[in-house]
C-alpha cells in the first residue's frame, strides 16, 4: 500500500485540526511552516475559537470544510484524536492523516495505548494511512510542503530522502546537512513516531520507487517486519544506497528505544548480518551518516579497494591509516615505479613517498603546487581507486587558493577524492570552495577515512551483484 503515501507528500487540500494563533502551540508552528514556505496548495486551519489564522480562513470543524481534503494534520490533545479520526473517515475524501499529538502507546499507559488502537481501527476501516501518533510528518522539497514543528532549515533540493522514527534525530540530520560548508540538499523527509501504521518498510518502498530519491537515510529503533524489510532492501539497494542508523546495539540501548516509542529493538547481531547481506550500510552515528551521504551525493564510487593517502601532515595521516588498517577489505594503493619517480619530481625533497606503499607524506614544506601536482600524479595511477587528501595549510599557504587548485586538479577525475583541510575557521572558506566543486570535505582525517571505507563497501556490494559500478 506504499503508493498511497503520495497523499502525504502531494496532497489535494490540507486540514490542520488544532490550528492555533498561539506561537507556543504546535498548531501555530504547523500552519506557519505550511504558509511561510514555497508550498502553494490549499491549507484549511480548523479551530472553533478562531475566524482567521495566519491570513487563512479558519473552520469550526473538519466536517465544515466544503473543499476537497486529502491530508489531515492533527495537533489537538490526545483525548480528542479518536473523534477527529472518525470525522476524517466520515468525510470520504481523506487519504492520509498525520497525528502530531502525543500521549498514546509511548506512555505505556493501557488506556492511551487503547486510544491508539482505536484510531488505527477507524483509519483502516476508511482506508486512511496514518503517520504517528507522536510524530511531525513530512517535508518535501519538490512541493515546498512542511507539516512539521521541526527547526527551520533551508529546503535545498537534493537526492537524499530521510526516514526517522525519532523527530529529534530526524531534525538533527537535516540541521547537520544544512550546516555543511556547502549545504547538503534533500528530497523528502519523514518522521513516523510510534509507527502505529506507516513504518520504515512503507517509507523504504516509497523512496525506492521515487525517481527523485537517489540515496536513502534511515534512523530506526525497531524494524517490526524484518523479512519484508530485507526483501525490499535487497530489491532497492542495487539502485540506491541505503544508510541505516539502527540503535539498540546494547541492552541499555534496547531499553532506551523501548522507553522512547515503545519499540522492541531486537537482537543486534541479526540486524547486522541482514544489513550486510542486502548491501545496506550500517552507520556508526550521525556524523558517519552525514559524511557518507555527502560523499555519495558528490563523488563517484571507487572501482576497487586500493586507496591512496596523500597527506601534508603526519598526525592526520596516521589517523587515516589507523582507520584504513582496521578494515582488511581496504588495501593501500599501488603506485608504479614511474609514478613514484614522478612524485619525487613534483614534491619537496624531504617528502616520504610510499613508505609504506600507497602512503605519501609531502610534509609541511609542501606548497600549493606540490599538493596539486601530487594529486594529479596519484589520480593518474592505475593502481589507485580513490584518494584521501589531508592538509593543514600553514600561515604562508592560502587555504582558499589551495582549495581552488585542488578542485581544478580533481575536476575531470572519475575516482573519488575525499578531502580534509584542518581546521576550523582557518579553512572554512576553503572547504566551501571544495564542496562547491563537488569535493566533499571532512572535519577530521579519521572521518574522511571512514567515509572512504563506506564507499568501498558500497562498491564491493555492487560488484558482488555483477552489475556496473557507478563512476
Amino acid at each position: 500500500m506504499e503508493e498511497t503515501l503520495e497523499h502525504f507528500y502531494n496532497p489535494d487540500g490540507i486540514a490542520v485540526v488544532g490550528a492555533s494563533q498561539n506561537p507556543s502551540k504546535a498548531g501555530y508552528q504547523v500552519v506557519r511552516n505550511l504558509t511561510q514556505r514555497d508550498y502553494h496548495g490549499a491549507v484549511y486551519p480548523v479551530n472553533p475559537g478562531a475566524d482567521n489564522i495566519d491570513g487563512l480562513k479558519c473552520y469550526p470543524s473538519l466536517s465544515s470544510i466544503e473543499n476537497h481534503v486529502s491530508l489531515v494534520l492533527i495537533t489537538t490533545p490526545a483525548a480528542q484524536v479518536v473523534g477527529i479520526m472518525q470525522e476524517a473517515a466520515d468525510r470520504g475524501d481523506v487519504k492520509a492523516v498525520v497525528v502530531l499529538s502525543a500521549g498514546f502507546s509511548e506512555t505505556k499507559v493501557p488506556e492511551n495505548a487503547a486510544m491508539e488502537k482505536k484510531l488505527l481501527e477507524i483509519a483502516r476501516g476508511a482506508k486512511i494511512r496514518v503517520l504517528g501518533p507522536n510524530c511531525t510528518g513530512v517535508i518535501d522539497t519538490a512541493t515546498g510542503l512542511d507539516t512539521t514543528i521541526e527547526p527551520t532549515v533551508a529546503q535545498n533540493r537534493g537526492g537524499i530522502s530521510v526516514f526517522s522514527q525519532s523527530g529529534a534525530l530526524g531534525a538533527s540530520i537535516l540541521c547537520f546537512m544544512d550546516d555543511q560548508p556547502t549545504p547538503l540538499g534533500f528530497n523528502k523527509w519523514t518522521h513516523s513516531g510510534n509507527t502505529c501504521d506507516i513504518d520504515v518498510l512503507d517509507a523504504l518502498n516509497y523512496y525506492g520507487n521515487d525517481p527523485s530519491t537517489k540515496n536513502i537515510l534511515i534512523y530506526s529503533e525497531a524494524i517490526n517486519k524484518g523479512r519484508e524489510f530485507i526483501e525490499a532492501a535487497q530489491r532497492i539497494s542495487p539502485q540506491k544506497a541505503i544508510l541505516v542508523l539502527k540503535v539498540g546495539r546494547t541492552e541499555l540501548g534496547i531499553k532506551a528505544a523501548y522507553s522512547h516509542t515503545g519499540s522492541l529493538a531486537g537482537v543486534d547481531q541479526v540486524y547486522e548480518a541482514a544489513f550486510r547481506k542486502v548491501g545496506a550500510l550500517r552507520m556508526a552515528g550521525l556524523e558517519d551518516m552525514i559524511d557518507t551521504a555527502k560523499a555519495l551525493e558528490m563523488q563517484p564510487l571507487p572501482k576497487g579497494n586500493r586507496i591512496c593517502i596523500l597527506t601534508e601532515a603526519g598526525g592526520p595521516g596516521s589517523m587515516a591509516m589507523d582507520e584504513i588498517g582496521a578494515f582488511p577489505m581496504i588495501k593501500l594503493a599501488e603506485i608504479s615505479a614511474a609514478g613514484q619517480q614522478r612524485l619525487k619530481e613534483v614534491v619537496p625533497p624531504i617528502s616520504l613517498i610510499c613508505q609504506p606503499m600507497g602512503y605519501i607524506d609531502i610534509t609541511a614544506a609542501a606548497m600549493e603546487e606540490h599538493h596539486t601536482e601530487a594529486l594529479k600524479c596519484v589520480l593518474a595511477e592505475d593502481g589507485v581507486d580513490g584518494v584521501i587528501l589531508l592538509s593543514v595549510p600553514p600561515t604562508f599557504l592560502s587555504p582558499e587558493s589551495l582549495a581552488r587548485s585542488l578542485a581544478l586538479a580533481a575536476r575531470d577525475s572519475k575516482k573519488p577524492v575525499l578531502t580534509c583541510l584542518l581546521a576550523g575557521k582557518w579553512v572554512r572558506e576553503a572547504r566551501k570552495i571544495l564542496e562547491e566543486a563537488r569535493l566533499p570535505t571532512f572535519d577530521t582525517a579519521d572521518r574522511a577515512a571512514r567515509t572512504m571505507i563506506n564507499l568501498v563497501k558500497r562498491q564491493q556490494y555492487l560488484s558482488s551483484l555483477g552489475g556496473e559500478v557507478r563512476i
